[in-house]
C-alpha cells in the first residue's frame, strides 16, 4: 500500500517535464508538501479539456453513494481494478500521473513501529499511476484521486508486500493513452533508495525528509 507520501519542494519546471505537462500553462499554486496522508488536497496530473494540466483533488476517490460510509480509496490494487464498481469505469474516463519525491512505509511491531522514506536514487520524482473522478460533495464538484498499488519488487519485500505502481516516462504516456493496467502496473524495475526516518510521522515537517537525504 501506500498511506504517506512526500511531494517536497519540487518545482514547476520539474512538474512540467515530468509529467508532460502543456507548455505556457500557468503554474498551479503548490507549496512543499513532506507528509500528504489520505483526505488531504494533493497535486496529480490530467488529461482536461484535452490538454493535460496539474490540478489538485482530494487523496481518495469520492462518490455520493460513500455518503456516511467507511470505505478505504485511497488506494487501488492493480490486480482487481477491471472488477470494481468504484475504479473500473475511471479506466477509460479518469486516469492520471500522481507525482512523488517519495513515500513512507513502516517496519516493526505495533507500538514500535519504524518508518522508512522511500526514493530514487537519482531522479527527483516518483510518478505513480493514479485514478481521478469529480463529484458533488455538500453543493461543490470536488476532485479526488487514488494512487494504483502492486506487488513489491525484491528490495520492497522486506518491508511490505505493496508498492505503488511506478511508472518510467514510456509507461507514463501508455498509461495515460489506455495502456493495460496488467502491462504498466508492475513492481518497478530500478533501485529505489530506502533511508529509516527517525521519530513519528506528523506535521508538515521537512526534517522528516531531510533525514533521509
Amino acid at each position: 500500500m501506500c498511506g504517506r507520501y512526500a511531494t517536497g519542494d519540487t518545482t514547476w519546471e520539474e512538474y512540467r517535464a515530468w509529467l508532460n505537462l502543456i507548455e505556457g500553462h500557468p503554474p498551479l499554486n503548490v507549496e512543499p508538501r513532506y507528509n500528504i496522508a489520505p483526505t488531504v488536497t494533493a497535486p496529480f496530473a490530467a488529461e482536461i479539456d484535452g490538454r493535460r494540466v496539474l490540478t489538485t483533488g482530494r487523496w481518495g476517490i469520492w462518490q455520493p453513494w460513500m455518503e456516511g460510509k467507511r470505505l478505504s480509496t485511497f488506494n487501488a490494487r492493480a490486480e482487481r481494478l477491471a472488477e470494481s464498481r468504484l475504479f473500473s469505469p475511471l479506466l477509460s474516463r479518469g486516469r492520471c500521473l500522481v507525482p512523488a519525491m517519495g513515500f513512507y512505509e513502516w517496519t516493526g511491531p505495533k507500538g514500535e513501529r519504524q518508518p522508512h522514506f522511500i526514493r530514487h536514487g537519482e531522479d527527483p520524482l516518483l510518478v505513480f499511476a493514479g485514478l481521478w473522478t469529480r463529484a458533488q460533495k455538500d453543493g461543490e464538484l470536488v476532485s479526488s484521486f487514488t494512487i494504483i498499488t502492486t506487488a513489491a519488487n525484491d528490495q520492497m519485500t522486506p518491508i511490505h508486500d505493496r508498492m505503488p505502481a511506478i511508472l518510467d516516462a514510456g509507461a507514463r504516456e501508455a498509461w495515460m493513452s489506455g495502456g493495460e493496467p496488467a502491462e504498466l502496473c508492475v513492481p518497478f524495475d530500478g533501485e529505489l533508495d530506502i533511508y529509516p526516518v527517525k521519530g513519528p510521522i506528523s506535521g508538515e515537517g521537512r526534517s522528516l525528509v531531510e533525514q533521509a537525504r
